[in-house]
């Protein structure tokens, strides 16, 4: 074994790890600008969390689709992991499309560039952004879907209104895996707890 080798993919590795980690501690920003307090704000890490959890929840519809679920959580768990160095780029920010998909891929390239098999967290990256495979469509769709449960949550939680992030969603998951879901929390966002169960 080349020890030397060895410690410096090591290091890479340990580097690269330390940047994806801090989606751990990086908030949502979408969430603070709509007014919820920075303290009770998701992180990026959790968004790929309920994204990931939305899919094995959804696994046998998605099987039944023929959807590789292996693929579909691959896409989930990195498909934010340029954030951990550009941030959490909103509309609000008014960066082009163009700009922040530059920003991103440059980013991304630098945290996996020096991993062994890095290249497949690109090929990953790459396939979810084109939104061309079934698999990346469906993740695209829980992204969206789990963002719409973390409005639902907090709208009863913190007694607000959502309502721009659920503008022109009916359309995106109509005779999808996801639409009684989708169609259930659109319909009891504001009925109380009590009444909820």
């Amino acid at each position: 074994m080349n020890h030397s080798h060895f410690n410096m993919q090591t290091n890479d590795l340990i580097s690269s790890l330390k940047q994806a980690y801090r989606l751990k501690s990086i908030p949502r920003t979408g969430w603070i600008q709509s007014g919820i307090p920075a303290l009770n704000v998701e992180s990026i890490a959790a968004h790929s969390f309920g994204m990931s959890i939305l899919i094995l929840y959804l696994r046998p519809q998605l099987l039944q689709a023929n959807i590789n679920i292996e693929r579909c959580l691959n896409m989930a768990i990195i498909h934010d992991l340029a954030e951990s160095v550009v941030g959490d780029i909103t509309p609000l920010d008014q960066i082009s499309i163009a700009d922040k998909y530059s920003a991103e891929s440059a980013a991304f390239q630098d945290i996996i560039g020096g991993v062994d098999g890095g290249q497949h967290f690109k090929k990953v990256w790459d396939e979810f952004e084109a939104g061309h495979t079934p698999e990346s469509l469906v993740v695209k769709r829980m992204d969206k879907l789990d963002m719409l449960i973390q409005a639902y949550i907090y709208e009863k939680a913190h007694t607000i209104n959502l309502d721009s992030f659920w503008v022109g969603m009916d359309d995106f998951f109509k005779d999808t895996e996801s639409e009684p879901i989708y169609n259930y929390i659109r319909q009891n966002r504001f009925e109380t707890e009590g009444n909820n169960k």
